[in-house]
């Protein structure tokens, strides 16, 4: 349902808004001078439309940071390219403040939308963010501006566009409500220096219903990653999510839950992949320190070519610098408000070939990753390695209780 009323809502503002062409503001389609303010004035000017669409035709432009506000969308046309300018200056700190919330940013985003309403990107033009100068200059660990940064906003769509080098995660949603991305592809170097540079391609941080169709992702980082994030009283949990029909052509992980994980996740539909060349390919990982609640989470029709590692994995002792996982010694501890619980999980029709076990569960003795369903599996280890359970209960796989 809510699928249908994100896209009944970017159709009805596309037919009746108006549009404003950036050239009419001063932009340049050359790209030999910055059409930063060009663009910022064509959103002013919508914006106090109450929305309109803000049009780049073919052409190719230089820009700083861009802001969307309520009821804008940004059409990039076939045959323009967007290319961000690299100069950190142009990117300064940024402190998001809204009611009873506040976030830091280490870097102003290429493009944002926080605390507003009914916003797109689409068009089948380039989003160009330079990437490899910033990991350059800032390999990693060191922070980057996000390519696509919304915070607390609603309903939020993207569609069609390719983004390109992004210097640090590609879409980045926090605490969004109502969110749409389909036809999106990202293109990011698999690895840089050594290891990826935080490239992840989607993530989304406590959001809420979610569709993500008909994408193309090959990135550094995780393809897709879901986090929930929050303490005490302000977690806030993602759910409400449906991942189908997408490519994965190299990455982290396909799909990623967690490690990010306090605010709790349920109810997912993944379904309908195409995964190639990651590291892992359904990947649930969160540890002690992060808890949260992660169950209803539904896996179907994927198909895993090439993956490095295990083809389905769920860790709740992941460590970033130490990913083995195998022979853990791990005593039990006391159940805490930071103890992670996975359970109620399904995977049927996952097919294809890995690096390692096909399968890999590993909880924690207080916690053990319960009920989890496996059937038609048949991923096949190129290492000839069986599966690895460690502290689960009630584990199926393909009809045989482990």
């Amino acid at each position: 349902m809510f699928r249908l009323s994100i896209a009944i809502l970017a159709l009805v503002a596309a037919a009746n808004a108006a549009v404003h062409n950036v050239t009419s503001f001063g932009a340049d389609p050359t790209g030999r001078r910055s059409s930063t303010e060009a663009i910022a004035l064509a959103i002013n000017a919508a914006a106090a439309e109450n929305g309109g669409i803000v049009h780049l035709p073919a052409g190719s432009y230089s820009s700083g940071p861009i802001e969307l506000k309520d009821g804008v969308i940004l059409d990039v046309a076939a045959g323009c390219v967007i290319t961000f300018l690299p100069d950190a200056n142009l990117y300064p700190p940024l402190i998001v403040k809204l009611p009873g919330k506040m976030r830091h940013l280490p870097f102003t985003p290429l493009i944002r939308a926080t605390g507003v309403k009914n916003v797109g990107i689409r068009g089948e033009g380039i989003l160009e963010g330079n990437g490899p100068i910033w990991w350059n200059r800032l390999p990693p660990p060191a922070t980057r501006p996000t390519f696509i940064y919304g915070f607390d906003s609603h309903n939020f769509v993207i569609n069609g566009v390719t983004i390109r080098n992004s210097p640090m995660n590609n879409i980045h949603l926090c605490d969004t409500t109502g969110i749409s991305i389909q036809r999106v592809k990202i293109f990011n170097p698999p690895d840089f220096h050594g290891k990826g540079p935080n490239t992840d391609g989607i993530n989304l941080i406590s959001c809420r219903y979610v569709h993500i169709a008909g994408c193309t992702i090959g990135t550094g980082d995780d393809c897709i990653a879901l986090n929930a994030g929050g303490i005490g009283s302000k977690r806030i949990a993602t759910t409400n999510v449906l991942i189908e029909d997408c490519h994965m052509t190299a990455g982290h992980a396909a799909v990623s839950v967690g490690s990010v994980t306090s605010g709790g996740l349920h109810n997912i539909t993944v379904r309908n992949l195409m995964v190639e060349n990651t590291v892992r390919g359904l990947f649930i990982k969160t540890n002690r320190e992060r808890g949260g609640l992660i169950e209803n989470i539904n896996y179907s029709n994927i198909i895993m070519l090439n993956v490095r590692g295990e083809g389905i994995a769920i860790s709740t002792v992941y460590d970033s610098k130490h990913q083995d996982y195998h022979n853990k010694d791990i005593p039990e501890e006391p159940i805490k408000d930071t103890t992670p619980f996975i359970r109620d999980i399904t995977y049927d029709g996952i097919g294809g070939s890995c690096g390692n076990e096909p399968v890999l569960l590993v909880g924690v003795p207080e916690s053990p990753v319960r009920n989890i369903n496996i059937s038609n599996l048949n991923v096949r280890s190129l290492k000839h390695k069986g599966n690895y359970l460690y502290h689960t209960d009630s584990i199926v796989i393909n009809g045989r209780q482990q």
